[in-house]
């Protein structure tokens, strides 16, 4: 179980690269075709959407912390963790996250939902 936890927490964590957030390639293989967003600032995206901005981005560093994973079945995995940027060495942003990934036919697991809801903290 923990080999899963693992590898899913290090595909989350290569979305917080700049290089991996501006690969359409990779983001095509990791978002699930129904991946759903609910964005810190409080919108809402979908994969497509996801796909036109990450493309776009300025190159930011993200970092995260405190993963918890639960498998809710064999193919549904829960995630859930804290994110936050840098600014004078002091966290800013700070952002509960919440992500399901489901295994697809081909066994490959996909992100298909995300969260993230501000801390309240910055």
């Amino acid at each position: 179980m923990d080999a899963l936890f693992n590898k899913l927490i290090d595909v989350e964590k290569k979305l917080h690269l700049s290089a991996n957030r501006q690969n359409i390639n990779f983001l095509r293989e990791v978002l699930h075709e129904d991946f759903f967003e609910f964005g810190r600032s409080g919108g809402t995206t979908n994969k497509t959407n996801t796909l036109s901005v990450l493309v776009d981005e300025q190159p930011k560093t993200i970092y995260s912390e405190d993963y918890h994973c639960t498998l809710l079945s064999d193919n549904t995995l829960l995630m859930t963790y804290t994110s936050f940027e840098r600014q004078q060495n002091i966290k800013i942003k700070l952002t509960h996250r919440s992500s399901i990934w489901l295994k697809n036919s081909k066994n490959q697991w996909q992100l298909r939902f995300h969260q993230g809801t501000p801390t309240g903290g910055q």
